[in-house]
């Protein structure tokens, strides 16, 4: 059994394999479709979702399984130990899958239970979207022929991206502000990926980082969750001020051929302007639809690692 916090433990094999598998699936879907016949697989949520929620629970029923929501909030995962609930739940389902603010509360779930657990996303990591950004990027270019520029925060997605860079070679440019240690997304061993690994580098220099990008990448610079928080409003502005030149916009880009991606939600005249999300070198939506082909690859890797499919 094998369950999926981040990609660390994964090696390079593992993850060509798991994005092999979602490329075959999404070429061919219905040859895949009783590959999870009644497996069972919760779906917990603390942040909101879109993406996360949809790509999942489609998948799980394209391929034959059942994906079932459960709000965190309206559960008893707020009354009881999350090891106590976790125990319970993975003794009704054959995999879990939970999006969550805290990484230690994903590191409760693990423990608790005797069924795969795969990280949906919290402060620190993001894999399944680092899964999604490979294959959408594969699509396009040959993975070792390409630059992929991340422009904004180095956050939970930049995390995961600069694990899986690293492991499988890919070039990866960070332009960013520098991360504070005392940023929620503060993770000491990607820093020092980002450190020492021959793929990856770090700049503030966003104007002479996308001039060679094949692929200019940015997210949300403030997390969904906290984003129209009133009580959150001064540290939102001092956020906006100190990233605005990391806008994705008609000037950045100008002349150059690279395609541009987002993993959503979008907010418009911030991270990126609405003019850029609809220019004909974006491939966001492209991206975004990816998720649902990830998961699959990634489900059926999860489950084959558990021994129910081959």
């Amino acid at each position: 059994m094998r369950h999926l916090p981040n990609l660390k433990s994964f090696n390079s094999k593992d993850i060509k394999v798991i994005l092999k598998k979602a490329a075959e699936i999404k070429e061919n879907p219905k040859a895949f479709s009783n590959v999870l016949k009644d497996q069972s697989m919760a779906m917990i949520f603390q942040k909101t979702s879109t993406r996360t929620r949809v790509s999942f629970e489609v998948a799980m029923t394209e391929l034959g399984g059942h994906g079932i929501y459960i709000d965190w909030s309206t559960s008893n995962f707020v009354l009881s130990g999350i090891e106590y609930e976790t125990e319970y739940l993975s003794r009704n389902v054959s995999s879990i899958m939970a999006r969550l603010l805290h990484h230690s509360d994903l590191e409760k779930i693990i423990s608790g239970s005797k069924v795969p657990v795969i990280n949906g996303c919290c402060e620190r990591y993001h894999p399944c979207q680092a899964l999604t950004d490979i294959m959408t990027i594969s699509e396009h270019r040959e993975l070792n022929e390409a630059h992929i520029v991340y422009v904004g925060v180095q956050n939970n997605v930049s995390n995961s991206l600069a694990i899986v860079c690293d492991k499988l070679g890919i070039r990866l440019t960070l332009a960013t502000p520098m991360l504070e240690q005392e940023e929620e997304s503060f993770e000491p061993q990607v820093q020092e990926i980002i450190k020492l690994s021959t793929y990856i580098t770090h700049t503030t220099d966003v104007k002479g980082a996308v001039q060679s990008a094949d692929f200019v990448y940015t997210d949300t610079w403030i997390d969904m969750q906290y984003f129209n928080d009133p009580t959150r409003a001064k540290e939102k502005n001092a956020r906006l001020d100190l990233m605005m030149p990391y806008q994705i916009n008609s000037t950045l880009l100008k002349g150059l051929s690279c395609k541009i991606m987002h993993d959503m939600p979008i907010h418009n005249g911030y991270e990126i302007t609405s003019e850029m999300v609809r220019d004909p070198r974006s491939i966001i939506f492209q991206q975004a639809e990816n998720r649902l082909h990830a998961q699959k690859g990634l489900l059926w890797w999860i489950y084959r690692e558990a021994g129910v499919t081959s």
